[in-house]
Formats: C-alpha cells, sequence, structure tokens
C-alpha cells in the first residue's frame, strides 16, 4: 500500500515504525488510476515540473496497460496467451513480447524448484503471477524515460518506484497486517525497485498450489522486495505456498529482501530490512 500523501517513516524506542506526513516542497504531484485487467492501476507521479506533453506520456503509459490485457488476457478468446492454452499458435507466430514473459516464468519456476509454474495452471499457460508485476516495472521505467523522473506505479499491491516521493524522500511502502489490513505492521523505503506482497487476506482462498490443487499456504502473508516487479510479484506468491524452504531460493538473489508473517510472529532477511536489525 501507499499513502496518500508522501510519508517519512522513523522509529519509536523499541525499533517499531512511525509515520508522518511530509510534504513534497516545491514539486508537483499527479494521480491516476487506470481500470484495467480487472482491477485498478494507480500511477502516483512526481516532478519538479511535469513536460509540457505530460497528456500524452501518460496516455502512453494507459495505452500500454490496455495492450498488455491484449496479449496475456486468457478471458479474451483471441489474445495470443488464450490462443497458446488452446493450442492454436504455432510457436513462429508467438510476439516476442510473449516468449520473453514465459522465458522469464521459465527461469522462475526452475529457481522456485516449480512451486511458481504457470505450466500446471488449469487450461493451459497462464503466466499471470508474473505479469501484472512486470507491467507496472515497464510503464515505469517508460515514464521515466518520457521525462518524469518520480514514478510509483501501483498494480493492485504489486508496485514499481522508480526515484523519490518527495526530495531525499526514497517511497514509503506499508507492509499490511494480515490479520488487520488496516494497521501497517513494517515500512520499506524504495528508490528504484519493486515490492509486492502476497496473502490470503487480500481476496479470500485465492491462491492455489498449482501441482496440489489446494489453497493450503505456509505463511500468512509473504512480502519480496526486489528490482523487479514481475519477479517480485511472483516469489511472493510461491514463498506463500513453500513456506521456510523458500529461504533456499535467495541465496542467489542477494539484492533480494523478503518479509514472511506466520501465527502472529514476523522473520525477515535482506538488504530492505537492515534497519530493523539496526534498531534491535
Amino acid at each position: 500500500m501507499t499513502s496518500d500523501e508522501p510519508i517519512v517513516v522513523r522509529r519509536d524506542d523499541d525499533g517499531n515504525p512511525t509515520i508522518t506526513l511530509a510534504g513534497w516542497g516545491d514539486w508537483q504531484r499527479r494521480v491516476h488510476a487506470e481500470e484495467v485487467w480487472g482491477t485498478v492501476v494507480t500511477f502516483d507521479l512526481r516532478a519538479e515540473e511535469f513536460p509540457e506533453n505530460y497528456d500524452e506520456i501518460l496516455s502512453d503509459a494507459i495505452a500500454y496497460l490496455h495492450q498488455v490485457d491484449r496479449w496475456f488476457s486468457t478471458y479474451k478468446a483471441d489474445t495470443p496467451i488464450s490462443l497458446l492454452r488452446n493450442g492454436i499458435l504455432p510457436d513462429h507466430r508467438i510476439p516476442p513480447v510473449v516468449s520473453e514473459v514465459l522465458d522469464t516464468c521459465a527461469w522462475i519456476k526452475q529457481l522456485t524448484q516449480g512451486v511458481f509454474d504457470p505450466w500446471a495452471v488449469k487450461g493451459g499457460v497462464d503466466p499471470s503471477g508474473y505479469v501484472k508485476g512486470w507491467a507496472a516495472g515497464v510503464v515505469a521505467d517508460q515514464l521515466v524515460a518520457a521525462g518524469i523522473p518520480n514514478v510509483c506505479v501501483n498494480a493492485s499491491g504489486d508496485i514499481a518506484c522508480r526515484g523519490f516521493q518527495a526530495p531525499g524522500e526514497g517511497w514509503a511502502i506499508g507492509i499490511t497486517n494480515p490479520y488487520d489490513t488496516q494497521q501497517i505492521v513494517e515500512v520499506v523505503s524504495i528508490f528504484d525497485g519493486a515490492i509486492a506482497t502476497s496473502g490470503l487476506y487480500e481476496r479470500g482462498e485465492h491462491i492455489t498450489n498449482p501441482h496440489m490443487g489446494t489453497t493450503q499456504v505456509e505463511f500468512d502473508s509473504a512480502t519480496i522486495v526486489g528490482p523487479d516487479a514481475g519477479v517480485a510479484d511472483a516469489l511472493a506468491t510461491a514463498c506463500l505456498i513453500a513456506g521456510p524452504r523458500c529461504a533456499e531460493w535467495f541465496t542467489s538473489l542477494p539484492d533480494w529482501s523478503v518479509y514472511f508473517v506466520k501465527d502472529g510472529q514476523a522473520m525477515f532477511f535482506g538488504p530492505a530490512f537492515a534497519h530493523i536489525n539496526a534498531a534491535q
């Protein structure tokens, strides 16, 4: 989640996060919420001054989100992913962007020892567990390249951040208590990176083990922080299913961080949470 206003995170004497509002000085801020993929993607954009062609830049970003739907929606019969699922799209006609996404999904499948497996989904391959976060990261990069330096794209909880939320302040992203969605249990400061959380509190028992066909999970919530929103999205769900054994996946990912909640207790590791250990 993100605050409606820029926030500054401080800690009390016990190391608990406290949040105060922070002004953004002379910066301008623009927010847009776009309904797409059956959810809402929010753009939170900040700059000393926005480019004159801001409306065109935003329109291009919105158009890309809808193009992603035309590539990857499993609810439309004529998308490449639906045609693949139905076995009527030959390999040589797969759009390069779809091939690239599936290649990354194959790498994540190998990394997670098959826990994340879009090919095990009922009905055929479905990379949705990666695509939402991936698209957020692509659009964030597009906005920066177009001249908007400070960007937060929130694709229904899969969040890609670039730059700052206020002068000198990274984007402060709160991790929600899985037992009380009105409470934030920890806050992460992100400059150029991503965060994704998976938990049963989001939409009930919607997470399925692709191989077991059950909704049983090992953690109450799993938050992943790292350089790539798509990978964070996929790993959050995979960790929720796999439980503690997923820690071994991160031995080759030193830039990534993990925050688990189980039975009211938090477990965490990685650079994004080094400040907690320092405060203890």
